[in-house]
């Protein structure tokens, strides 16, 4: 006889939830670091490492976790089960929430955005600047901004899809015994994964714990993909626009 498969009964304890949580943003970041010095000494700008890592390091490993677990669940390589956030919802419900999600994003964000700047000069300044320095490495404004371009298709799209299913579509849902506290605390980890930018640990938590409590309420992690791509995708924009008019946004 097949088993129904219990949400309840597959929780994930606390010191696992650290484990799934630090275990991409290491791996990542150690991979950042190895390939940026060389990349930067091809000619391309410091982006280009980022981008990297997150297609052949975040994208790999995300994914291969889910469809793990997926086939210790289903018998198959599924993500049935395993993404336990998808609570249908009217169309009005996914604008009305991506909205309030952007909105509340973007309100925690752009206040903390020059804190970031401040703590890369004083706290972090230890650090090369190819780690903070999108366009590092060349003065070819052209190039950064296709860096920039596509950029919007990477960390647009590729990155935020994988860190959605995985941090709010898998390993939120399997923390309801965290109750009401489940949102922070996975936000708190999500923003802590983020190694290769320390100085924005604040603004990433809050940006975590905003689209966590969202999906956390609605129960649908594509609002939590929704929220994520397009404050990415206008990121990544911005920088293309910037690059492409001469300038360079300091990420």
């Amino acid at each position: 006889m097949e088993k129904i498969f219990n949400l309840r009964e597959d929780q994930i304890t606390l010191k696992r939830q650290l484990r799934y949580h630090f275990y991409p943003g290491i791996a990542i970041t150690l991979v950042y670091i190895l390939i940026s010095k060389y990349l930067v000494d091809l000619g391309y700008p410091g982006l280009t490492a980022l981008l990297f890592v997150e297609v052949f390091v975040l994208a790999p490993i995300g994914m291969a976790h889910l469809a793990r677990k997926g086939y210790r669940l289903n018998g198959k390589f599924s993500l049935q089960n395993v993404i336990a956030f998808t609570r249908k919802l009217s169309i009005a419900q996914y604008l009305k929430w991506t909205f309030i999600g952007i909105l509340g994003c973007t309100l925690i964000y752009v206040p903390l955005y020059p804190l970031g700047l401040f703590l890369k000069d004083n706290v972090f300044k230890w650090l090369p600047q190819w780690y903070f320095d999108p366009g590092f490495g060349t003065s070819d404004m052209d190039l950064i901004a296709k860096v920039f371009l596509l950029g919007i298709f990477i960390d647009g799209i590729i990155g935020p899809v994988v860190e959605e299913l995985f941090f709010r579509g898998y390993l939120l849902p399997r923390m309801t015994y965290l109750k009401k506290w489940a949102p922070v605390v996975n936000g708190t980890l999500f923003g802590l994964y983020h190694f290769w930018q320390p100085h924005n640990y604040l603004a990433i938590i809050g940006v975590g714990i905003v689209i966590s409590f969202v999906v956390w309420k609605k129960k649908n992690v594509y609002l939590g993909i929704a929220i994520h791509c397009t404050l990415n995708i206008l990121g990544a924009l911005a920088g293309y626009l910037a690059a492409s008019g001469g300038e360079l946004i300091v990420r």
